[in-house]
């Protein structure tokens, strides 16, 4: 999905709501959100226990705006992933840390800070993940040490996790390789 496709099913969801809910999301749609040039995604991820909705609520809203929760396997079609605490590698919120991406009558769409959602794609820090990074410190003012805060906020065993911590390393490299720094 695209950014006017996501805004629709997001419109479809909040007049399919019978009651208000916050998502609180991360990954690709936070980009797409933001404006990221050419992103899309098959997903929307959202962090189950930072959001509060009536989860059967969401299921029913979403399957009425045509993009299932959790659909089974690996099903290619746009969807919503629900991500459980024990996968959830994505800071605490905290107000200050928090901003408001969309807001209909019923629903409300939020996310981390630049950095809690760079500490997230620490995890894979693949070419696509690195691509977000790029464009979300373009879009705002990202040091090192606010990411390595946010890392060391990952619940745990994200905040300690070897692949999360070798990756911070190499982010610190590739931003100055980014910025055209050579160290």
């Amino acid at each position: 999905m695209d950014k006017q496709q996501l805004l629709d099913y997001l419109e479809k969801l909040d007049s399919s709501l019978g009651q208000p809910a916050m998502l609180y999301i991360y990954g690709s749609a936070v980009c797409i959100l933001l404006d990221e040039p050419d992103r899309t995604s098959l997903d929307i991820d959202v962090a189950g226990s930072y959001s509060n909705a009536n989860y059967a609520d969401l299921v029913r809203a979403a399957s009425q705006a045509g993009i299932p929760v959790n659909p089974p396997g690996d099903a290619a079609i746009n969807h919503i992933k629900w991500i459980q605490p024990l996968r959830l590698c994505l800071p605490v919120p905290t107000p200050e840390k928090s901003m408001l991406l969309w807001q209909g009558t019923q629903l409300t769409v939020k996310c981390g800070s630049p950095a809690d959602l760079i500490a997230s794609k620490l995890i894979r820090y693949d070419e696509i993940d690195q691509g977000d990074i790029q464009y979300l410190l373009s879009q705002s003012r990202i040091s090192f040490e606010d990411v390595a805060e946010a890392v060391d906020r990952l619940p745990p065993p994200f905040n300690a996790d070897v692949i999360v911590r070798e990756n911070l390393g190499n982010f610190r490299e590739d931003v100055r390789v980014w910025k055209g720094k050579d160290g």
